[in-house]
């Protein structure tokens, strides 16, 4: 990674980049909806793969927060 590809949505905070990619998922299935010869169940098996190898990439972290370690 560049330092160009880091600082590519400097200005942008963390909600901010979520939702812009969100929107861009969205265009993006709807795009592939309409222009193409595939379905619903066919996008949805594609992200469950993406999801799959996002998860086993462990590129993420979840911090629950003091309270969750409390229960």
């Amino acid at each position: 990674m560049s330092d160009d590809d880091f600082f590519a949505f400097e200005g942008m905070d963390y909600d901010e980049q979520t939702d812009s990619f969100r929107w861009e998922l969205d265009s993006l299935v709807n795009r592939y909806l309409e222009e193409f010869d595939i379905n619903s169940f066919v996008i949805i098996g594609a992200l469950q793969e993406k999801m799959q190898e996002l998860i086993e990439a462990g590129n993420g972290t979840m911090d629950f927060g003091a309270d969750y370690d409390d229960e």
